[in-house]
């Protein structure tokens, strides 16, 4: 009896001596992208991305150009033709203001225009300026107010994954994890979050779906990653969402180089 006891307690000490906790898993995640001074030392990210959105009314394709100050700039702009009308539409959120272009939409009879965002929508939309990599709220979690939890571990095309679930804000997102690479395969959403992620949000508020961002749910594929700069920032995206996928790709990243003045106001 006492031999069999032995035996499990041998066991239970080995599997615990392998687990991993989720401060483990993003340490690896952090050093795995570049490492924590190289994604602290962002202070400006800048790309563009373009979005092929498979839309009712056919294939549309949706370019965006994405301008970062760490806590002092966020915007995202995009310039994009929809049968005869042009729509160009933009956020923008600063340090003091946040505001929103949004474009004339027949459809719904708004008119568009520039509107300035109340102070608690400026507060919410605050991390969009967190430019620690295209993952930042893992760095440095609890400082930001985010809490983690490791979840049960999860294929992601037949990848061995960690699963993490990260709540911040009051929202919940998590991250898959690759065990092979340390780098995030998936991240999962819902509601304003998921708008953000996907990069649909302009585009829902723009044709008047703004209402029902919160029951948008979206998963984001990540793979084809290139390093720029030391970091590591993955360039090919699959956005899966309830009206069906959507590919996008990532190219001019520019790591901690000049935002033009221009982009920082709501013009």
């Amino acid at each position: 009896m006492k031999k069999i006891a032995c035996f499990f307690s041998l066991v239970l000490l080995y599997s615990t001596s392998f687990a991993q906790t989720a401060d483990e898993v993003i340490t690896k995640f952090i050093e795995a992208s570049g490492g924590k001074e190289k994604l602290e030392g962002i202070n400006t990210l800048q790309y563009n991305q373009v979005i092929k959105f498979n839309s009712p009314m056919g294939a549309l394709d949706i370019p965006m150009e994405l301008y970062k100050e760490k806590n002092k700039l966020y915007r995202a702009q995009t310039t994009m033709q929809l049968g005869p009308q042009t729509l160009e539409f933009f956020t923008v959120v600063t340090d003091t203001a946040g505001y929103l272009m949004l474009p004339a939409n027949p459809m719904t009879g708004s008119e568009g225009g520039l509107q300035k965002m109340d102070e608690k929508a400026r507060k919410e939309n605050l991390y969009q300026m967190d430019v620690q990599g295209l993952f930042p709220a893992l760095v440095n979690y609890a400082a930001k107010g985010g809490k983690v939890e490791l979840l049960k571990d999860e294929k992601v095309n037949k990848e061995d994954c960690y699963k993490l679930k990260l709540t911040t804000g009051g929202q919940d997102v998590t991250y898959c994890i690759s065990k092979a690479t340390n780098l995030v395969v998936r991240q999962d959403a819902k509601g304003a979050m998921a708008a953000s992620l996907s990069g649909l949000s302009g585009l829902m508020a723009g044709m008047g779906a703004g209402g029902r961002i919160d029951k948008l749910e979206v998963s984001v594929l990540y793979n084809d990653y290139k390093e720029v700069d030391g970091v590591k920032f993955p360039t090919k995206w699959l956005i899966k969402t309830a009206m069906g996928d959507n590919e996008s790709e990532l190219t001019n990243i520019k790591v901690n180089q000049p935002i033009d003045a221009k982009k920082y106001k709501a013009e």
